[in-house]
């Protein structure tokens, strides 16, 4: 045989930028001036078809297939990645699909930008989640070398392991076509701005006003995710023919599960959650500086009106633990007033566009 495939010497690489719809590629200069991250796991951004048979037919005299044809394909893939500030951004504008950038002080320090991600709303923003193209990389031959079409983040989740950095992943759904062939001018294998999951802060308690009880939390029992649940029902179109033809918003569903130990001397997680009482949850690392500074490497996720859907007693070790749950259907709507943003602080000046 040949020169067996090793994943170590393969490529991905993410662009920033949004495609203009969703059957526009980004295109391959955009693509060259993307990152290369080395992700946890292998991306193959395998192709699945599905297939018609007819192998149920009756009166055709034996019991076996004589016809497959192909009628769908599919694309999901796993992304997972150590907790860079730029991959965490751009996970978030995929996933939520809307950012505000700004620059938090621009004159003494020029390289650091503020992203706040929200949750787009249908009914200003349009129905259509942002997709990308990636190109991913299973062998060194033109054939195994590949752009996936119309990329959106299904789902994402971070977590924030004991003794670690701070985790990103997400399903990528593509629309199931690829573009086989090299991508030239690969970029480099870019160096990663890591957070760390020691340096969390964890803010929870009065609205405009949460109560740092980060000595209170478990390590490692902390993990937020977001899903759009997209509109799968309706992602393919007539003429569209194997491949999805969009990216419709399901319903938000933003979750946050966290261990808290239980204090001998008061019961009053258990009283506010009988209670039904609003808080405010809010999760904030912070890394390393942004050129002079003071501006720093930085994500924040906050919800800013929850009630958790449960606080289950448990055990961590020998120790009493409140188990807490909030799931989508406990991140409440005051108004006009925000329910959840995420914000990373980087030094890239813009996301989706």
């Amino acid at each position: 045989m040949g020169i067996p495939s090793r994943m170590k010497d393969r490529a991905v690489v993410l662009s920033k930028l949004k495609q203009a719809n969703y059957a526009t590629l980004v295109t391959d200069v955009n693509l060259g001036a993307g990152k290369r991250f080395a992700p946890n796991a292998a991306v193959f951004g395998q192709p699945e078809p599905r297939y018609y048979n007819n192998r149920e037919q009756t009166m055709k005299a034996h019991d076996y297939t004589t016809q497959i044809i192909e009628t769908e394909r599919e694309l999901a893939e796993q992304l997972s990645f150590d907790g860079d500030t730029w991959l965490l951004a751009w996970m978030l504008a995929f996933g939520l699909g809307k950012v505000t950038t700004t620059q938090p002080n621009a004159g003494p320090n020029p390289t650091a930008y503020q992203h706040v991600f929200r949750p787009l709303d249908p009914a200003t923003d349009g129905k259509d989640l942002p997709v990308t193209t990636v190109y991913t990389e299973v062998a060194n031959v033109a054939a195994l070398k590949r752009r996936l079409h119309a990329c959106m983040v299904r789902e994402l989740a971070i977590d924030f392991p004991p003794s670690s950095v701070v985790q990103v992943s997400c399903t990528l759904q593509g629309s199931g076509q690829i573009t086989t062939g090299a991508l030239a001018g690969i970029p480099a294998l870019s160096a990663m701005t890591l957070l760390k999951s020691n340096d969390m802060q964890f803010f929870y308690g009065a609205q405009a006003g949460p109560t740092d009880i980060s000595s209170e939390i478990v390590r490692g029992s902390v993990r937020f995710g977001f899903s759009w649940n997209p509109d799968d029902d309706n992602s393919r179109a007539p003429g569209g023919g194997l491949y999805r033809s969009r990216a419709w918003v399901g319903m938000p569903s933003p979750t946050l599960e966290f261990q808290r130990f239980v204090d001998d001397a008061a019961s009053t997680p258990h009283d506010e959650w009988l209670a039904g009482t609003i808080r405010e949850v809010k999760i904030v690392v912070e890394g390393a500086q942004i050129g002079p500074g003071p501006e720093k490497h930085k994500l924040e996720i906050r919800g800013l009106a929850v009630i958790p859907q449960g606080v289950r007693i448990g055990q961590s070790g020998d120790k009493s633990v409140y188990q807490y749950t909030i799931s989508p259907e406990h991140w409440i709507k005051e108004g006009a007033n925000d329910v959840l943003t995420v914000t990373v602080l980087n030094t890239e000046s813009s996301y989706l566009v």
